[in-house]
């Protein structure tokens, strides 16, 4: 399959071992009963294809019982005769092929049947020739073709004598096949066959987050409650360090992985770009493999026209735009975003001297293109790096390829700055979230791990639960919880890179015992060793990241 996941893919595969046991886990139930389908999620370039890649060749040499099959939808949906053809040829191909050689042949009606016989495929055609009838037609019934290709690899499968694990990328371009006369009910076709077969996996995937979230959400959706979602997200700082050494030949000094991934927020694509510009500088410039030049590799990367990132945000800026209404307007409301995240709707109203009502619809169809996103009724960016492209280029900032780090100077202080304003707003963000979520506690029993103790805790129900700064400034509090039964929780959170030690679990534990409340430590990086002894020792609460996103998870619907 070297043809369609060439090597060089492969060396660069990192991380996503729990989306990989998942899918396995799916594989494995192939014809051991009702059949669960997925659908992987995850925004533009974050790393979905490759995953399926790894997956089908990970499923070829573990599993040869079962074919996997892959179809991008973008390609495929262009009308529903080209469609039907596409779906059964890419079925054939990979049944056939196994992703070597050319599919070509295997996607035109007037080439499918000479491909067949070609390769080994004679006992496939009896099942193709009815489509390659109907395709002959001057008018061929949609109706037809579209019941006759989802049919298809429940019959192919039983020559076979397999199972499939059937792929289908980009799978809302299928909404194209709808503006078509007599196909408006495709996804209605899909589900039927789907419901009647058997040995047959659908893994489906798509980059419109909103979009395709709609089609298997939506009570009106004929595919809903189809599909077991799976988010494939950015990756986390140990799993950018392994792509950063891979990129960068193990060469990266420690100390500048957690610079890439503070810049990238551990998108793939943002890696792999800046990680490249930065062996350029180092090779060609004879730049030092620093963190100066690490800041130039994203902002030539970024700011320079032609450049990776720079040409992926202008594409995903326009496309996305001109999918959703208002143009014009919506181009204002990022242009505010990107310079004041965090505003809501009535705010961001203000500033474009609209009604609320109006600043709402502009953030809804903003959403439904996956360029913002809300928490808690303020609005952000879904994207960082693409806040940083727009914020820069609306002030028509445009820099080279070439770039010298004089030229770069001032651009460097502004990126210094917005990362540290960027690690401050998240602290202080997850402060929010954080009262937010001890208000929703009420009596539940949760495994005391999650709170660093080994006896089970219950979450006391508080009536309040405010923020805190003494009448001198002196003393500030990030939580502060009270119960009317007298229960006190005194909350100190470090929500950044560096393990909180022994010296700042000692000042918190203070006020604690001061107020005689509870002394609850939340750090999202965790704790030096002698820190979680000396908080073992005192009896005090400690939670990392992991440990709040578990809580969050088990209160459904917390911050």
């Amino acid at each position: 399959m070297q043809t369609f996941y060439p090597l060089d893919q492969q060396a660069l595969f990192t991380n996503r071992e729990y989306e990989l046991a998942q899918l396995a886990h799916y594989r494995q139930a192939l014809g051991a009963g009702p059949m669960e389908h997925v659908a992987l999620f995850g925004l533009r370039r974050i790393g979905k294809t490759l995953l399926l890649k790894e997956f089908m060749r990970r499923t070829l040499d573990e599993s040869p019982g079962v074919a996997p099959v892959y179809m991008d939808f973008a390609a495929l949906a262009s009308s529903p005769e080209n469609f039907a053809v596409g779906y059964v040829g890419q079925l054939c191909y990979w049944l056939l092929m196994r992703g070597e050689g050319d599919a070509g042949p295997f996607l035109s009606a007037g080439s499918l049947a000479g491909a067949l016989f070609q390769h080994n495929g004679a006992d496939l055609y009896p099942l193709v020739e009815p489509l390659l009838h109907e395709l002959e037609k001057a008018r061929p019934d949609r109706q037809a073709l579209l019941r006759q290709a989802f049919h298809f690899p429940q019959e192919a499968a039983q020559i076979r004598q397999c199972s499939l694990a059937l792929i289908l990328d980009e799978f809302q371009e299928i909404r194209t096949l709808t503006h078509y006369p007599n196909s408006q009910n495709v996804l209605a076709l899909l589900r039927a066959e789907m419901q009647s077969q058997s040995g047959i996996l659908y893994l489906l995937a798509g980059s419109a987050v909103s979009v395709l979230t709609d089609l298997l959400s939506n009570p009106d959706s004929p595919l809903f409650a189809q599909f077991t979602r799976l988010p494939v997200e950015a990756f986390n700082r140990e799993a950018t360090a392994v792509l950063s050494r891979k990129l960068i030949n193990d060469q990266a000094p420690a100390d500048l992985l957690p610079l890439i991934h503070n810049l990238t927020n551990g998108h793939p694509f943002y890696i792999t770009a800046i990680c490249r510009r930065l062996m350029n500088l180092v090779d060609v410039a004879q730049r030092p493999l620093d963190a100066d030049t690490v800041k130039q590799a994203f902002l030539t990367e970024t700011l320079a026209p032609h450049g990776r990132i720079y040409d992926f945000c202008r594409y995903v800026y326009d496309l996305s735009l001109q999918k959703a209404a208002g143009y014009g307007a919506l181009k204002a409301v990022l242009q505010i975003l990107a310079t004041e995240e965090g505003l809501t709707a009535s705010q961001i109203a203000r500033r474009l001297r609209v009604t609320s009502g109006t600043a709402s619809d502009y953030l809804r169809w903003l959403r439904e293109v996956d360029l913002v996103s809300d928490r808690y009724h303020a609005y952000y960016f879904r994207d960082p790096v693409l806040r940083f492209w727009v914020a820069n280029t609306i002030r028509g900032v445009e820099i080279s390829l070439t770039a010298e780090p004089l030229d770069l100077v001032n651009l460097m202080a502004r990126l210094d700055a917005q990362l540290q304003r960027v690690s401050e707003e998240l602290g202080t963000a997850q402060e929010s979230r954080i009262r937010e979520l001890m208000r929703r506690f009420d009596g539940q029993v949760m495994d005391g791990s999650i709170f660093g103790v080994s006896d089970q805790v219950t979450l006391p129900k508080f009536d309040q639960v405010n923020e805190y700064l003494s009448l001198n400034g002196q003393v500030q509090l990030d939580a502060v919880g009270k119960s009317a039964n007298g229960a006190k929780w005194i909350v100190e959170i470090k929500w950044r890179t560096k393990r909180v030690g022994k010296k700042e679990v000692g000042r918190l534990l203070a006020h604690a015992q001061a107020e005689s409340a509870r002394g609850w430590f939340i750090s999202r990086a965790g704790f030096t060793e002698d820190a979680l002894e000396y908080a073992k020792q005192q009896q005090l609460f400690y939670s990392d990241g992991q440990a709040i996103h578990l809580l969050q998870s088990l209160l459904k619907g917390g911050a």
